[in-house]
């Protein structure tokens, strides 16, 4: 038996239970020893039946039989009777005055009973004990996993799996047996250095393996669990120090500043700095100093004044000049997740730099915008796309403020020395790496998205990503997913290739198989290249069946696709344990091969130094985690002056009383946001729609029941960009009243006289959400309210919410947000590509900072981690993980 076996090459599994284990992720007996318990059950006061004592309280394991409902012999109590039997022997249990119970209990149940042992005249029995349905019986101890003959003792529990329809815990409990005595865990090679797993007292990797699962002691198994959630933390932090250093090891624009240029452009804000954004531009403008690019994550609340800080960098960045040159100035390139906040951008940028004449530029999908205008200084031009490249391209518009657009490979800058990315959770590291395109190691900075499974897959839809074909891309991924699940894993490429060939042409999506590729050398022709998939005249499709995808085959792919006129390649592999899709895109070879072109010796000697920004409140672990390649910083103050918002928890009593000071405020001027609530559900289309009917339905409620007579829009993100940008600007414009939306309002979104804000189904938002959503009416000088719509039926619950009105910021409400729900709910969703083992390895700060030093040290001695092969396959295999 091998780690990388398939699981039904060693168990007989019928197609049912074949497709439960696909979804829940199991393929591989690795994947088996790596699905760990949730819980451990506590036997210490189990006992079998043959061991109760009249008079004693117990607690026994077994299964139910013949339930039913009856009367007391006597007085005619109503009751439930039942017997509940083990392997020692079969006991009578009564509820009086809870005939019901019955209802409840059926024939073969298995439960966990705890009760008061009494006798009568037919033996032993108990009375009104509590009950629990449990997965399953725990295995008789004399045969179990968790202790020796004669030392039953010493067993800790046994453990309780996460179960799923036709794959129970039963079932995985004896798959973990079966698996230990194979002798696998024998032959198992750690891959964390022994010096390290000593330094921390974690366990071996096979030892931890059996005081996972089978744990005698408590502490065998917090130790185990500690031991995984430390290398999961480890090798991402492995994965952002190597990213770190190759992006550090390339050259960068010296930028020098003017103290007194930069206290002289902040003079004319019309708000004095807060302390917090002060400190941030004195270390953003002293790491512009040194010769290697800067890579910061600059973090604040919405309001926070993250876009004047970005300003003020800007403004330094651009009074600069070129190395070595005495005319021309560097530039700068912002680019924002949506039109609309880019939009929203651009107009902020004309107000802070309207008195110095420099020209700014607007590059989205549905257009370009220049500032100044030739015909009025004052306002901004529409001018066409080609003229504002050309421009951006001869270093003349020293500003470019744009989306994705940004990114493609058309777009050419002089001298770009600086890289703003706003909203930083919204791209990925690998987007960073493109837009900060130079001199830099192609392996390491490729576009991919690794996902097994298309429920990993989900794309923004409110971005402009015309490049990556986002649509088409999802809609491959998910024939390819279908064929998955249909044939599963181990056929040979042929089969795959007509099966994804039927599966295509079943969804009509175009595609070609006798599409050909000259492959030239010195300008003539010495070979072809013929895709398995070209579609749409689009995309190139590659299938593999290998045991992984390795560097040699993303490259093979890049150089067929440097000889096409293709963008974009998904390279599949139908491996031994899972499908994986990446991307291969074109732009980045050529850049890269631009880069270091002999003909530009000072382009390829340049990367820009890189600023995101986001407004989402991120713990420090986390951050120290997620964003592990960046150093942070933190604006923690809000401007003074600004009045605190109001924010209530109503519940189903208090709408109405709610309402109706919304339409006093409402006939005052003010306009009104309505949040719908989350809605999950694992198919991405069905939830789309559902989170669709949702608004529609809300909207059409408040219309004809609330607020009859207001003008009422609806948002969400099944809409084209096109759509949700009229939509704001009608919003924006004060045409629309009230918009009803989905959360697609949190980022990006800035109207003054919005001033009140209605989340439906509040608990079921993180905090860290809810606070964003909160922002979006704190933008102008009136008193703003939030009203949090929730049917909190615990404490707990309401402790939560209530903690929006306590907490001082974000990152506070964050933290707490950590440790009440999980990392995995700070953006609304478990996003991160984190697994929950890992996500509470996160809520303990010495385990992240540990691991993050150990790999800091590791890397800077062995940057390819060449002395580790098994954890340098690891680390190659992570996936990039961001918010979507």
């Amino acid at each position: 038996m091998n780690l990388t076996d398939t699981i039904e090459k060693h168990f007989r599994i019928d197609e049912q239970q074949k497709k439960a284990l696909t979804r829940i992720k199991l393929q591989t007996i690795e994947d088996i020893l790596r699905y760990f318990p949730t819980r451990y059950s506590d036997l210490s006061t189990i006992k079998s039946i043959a061991d109760a004592v009249k008079g004693e309280s117990i607690t026994i394991y077994g299964t139910i039989s013949a339930p039913k409902t009856k009367k007391s012999f006597r007085t005619k109590i109503p009751m439930a009777e039942a017997w509940i039997e083990d392997l020692s022997g079969k006991m009578k249990v009564m509820w009086f005055n809870q005939a019901y119970i019955a209802k409840m209990l059926r024939d073969g149940d298995t439960v966990k009973i705890t009760g008061k042992v009494a006798e009568g005249s037919t033996g032993l029995y108990l009375t009104n004990p509590e009950f629990e349905k449990t997965p399953d019986l725990p295995i008789d101890s004399h045969s179990s996993l968790f202790s020796d003959e004669g030392n039953s003792h010493e067993v800790f529990g046994y453990p309780i799996y996460p179960e799923t329809k036709f794959v129970t815990s039963k079932w995985l409990y004896h798959a973990i047996d079966r698996i230990f005595k194979s002798g696998l865990l024998d032959t198992l090679e750690e891959y964390i250095p022994e010096s390290i797993l000593k330094k921390y007292n974690l366990p071996s990797l096979s030892t931890a393996y059996v005081w996972v699962h089978t744990p005698k002691k408590k502490e065998h198994a917090e130790v185990a669990r500690k031991r995984f959630a430390f290398e999961e933390v480890f090798v991402i932090q492995l994965k952002k120090q190597q990213d770190k250093k190759i992006f550090r090891e390339n050259n960068a624009f010296t930028v020098t500043t003017s103290k007194k240029d930069t206290e002289s452009f902040i003079s004319r804000f019309p708000f004095t700095p807060t302390k917090g954004q002060m400190d941030s531009i004195n270390t953003i403008l002293s790491d512009l100093k040194k010769p290697h690019p800067m890579a910061r994550l600059l973090e604040g609340d919405v309001g926070s004044g993250k876009t004047a800080v970005a300003a003020v960098v800007s403004h330094s960045i651009i009074s600069s000049r070129p190395n070595d040159q005495k005319f021309g100035s560097l530039q700068v390139a912002y680019m924002a997740p949506t039109e609309i906040l880019a939009t929203q951008l651009f107009e902020n940028f004309i107000t802070y730099f309207r008195h110095t004449g420099i020209s700014i530029a607007l590059m989205t999908g549905s257009g370009c915008r220049k500032f100044p205008s030739k015909v009025n200084p004052d306002s901004w031009t529409t001018v066409s796309k080609p003229q504002l490249m050309k421009w951006v391209a001869s270093g003349d518009i020293p500003i470019v403020i744009g989306t994705h657009t940004l990114i493609q490979k058309s777009v050419k800058f002089k001298h770009l020395a600086l890289v703003i990315i706003d909203e930083q959770h919204r791209f990925g590291t690998n987007q960073r790496f493109l837009l900060a395109r130079g001199k830099f190691d192609a392996d390491s900075a490729e576009l991919t998205r690794k996902k097994s499974d298309l429920e990993n897959t989900h794309f923004d839809k409110t971005v402009d990503d015309s490049l990556l074909f986002r649509d088409l891309t999802y809609a491959i991924r998910r024939s390819l997913f279908n064929v998955k699940q249909e044939l599963g894993l181990g056929h040979k490429e042929i089969i795959y290739q007509k099966a994804l060939a039927i599966e295509l042409k079943k969804n009509n999506i175009q595609f070609s198989q006798e599409h050909r590729i000259d492959i030239k050398f010195r300008g003539k022709k010495v070979g072809t290249y013929i895709p398995d998939f070209v579609v749409e005249n689009k995309i190139v499709v590659e299938l593999k069946t290998l045991p992984f995808l390795g560097t040699q085959e993303k490259k093979q792919l890049w150089s067929y696709l440097k000889g096409s006129d293709f963008e974009l390649g998904l390279l599949v592999n139908f491996g031994k344990s899972t499908l994986d899709v990446e991307r291969v895109v074109y732009q980045l070879a050529r850049n890269v091969n631009q880069a270091r072109s002999a003909s530009s010796p000072r382009q390829s000697a340049i990367m820009p130094h890189l600023l995101s920004m986001t407004a989402t409140p991120i713990p420090r672990t986390l951050a120290l985690t997620i964003y592990g390649d960046l150093d942070v910083s933190i604006i923690d103050q809000m401007p003074s002056g600004r009045k605190p918002i109001i924010t209530e928890i109503i519940g189903v009593d208090g709408r109405q009383k709610t309402y109706d000071a919304i339409k006093k405020e409402m006939a005052s001027g003010r306009q009104l946001y309505v949040i719908c609530p989350r809605i999950n559900d694992p198919d991405p289309d069905q939830e789309m729609a559902l989170q669709v009917k949702s608004v529609t339905s809300e909207a059409e409620r408040l219309s004809k029941e609330v607020f009859k007579g207001s003008k009422i829009g609806i948002l969400h993100s099944k809409m084209t960009k096109e759509k949700k940008e009229e939509i704001m600007q009608s919003f924006s414009r004060h045409e629309i009243d009230i918009l009803v939306a989905t959360s697609v309002v949190e980022v990006g979104v800035n109207v003054p006289n919005a001033t009140m804000i209605i989340i439906e189904g509040a608990e079921r938002f993180g905090l860290a959400q809810l606070h964003q959503l909160r922002g979006r009416v704190i933008r102008g000088n009136h008193q703003a309210y939030c009203y949090l719509f929730a049917d909190a039926k615990t404490q707990k619950t309401l402790d939560r919410l209530k903690a929006l009105k306590t907490a001082k910021n974000g990152f506070e409400l964050s933290e707490l947000d950590l440790q009440l729900r999980g990392a995995g709910e700070l953006g609304g969703g478990k996003q991160w590509g984190i697994t929950d083992l890992g996500m509470e390895a996160i809520k303990n700060l010495k385990m992240v900072e540990a691991a993050r030093n150990e790999a800091l040290k590791m890397v800077e001695s062995d940057s390819e981690l060449d002395s580790y092969p098994i954890l340098k396959e690891k680390v190659s295999k992570f996936s990039t993980f961001h918010f979507e």
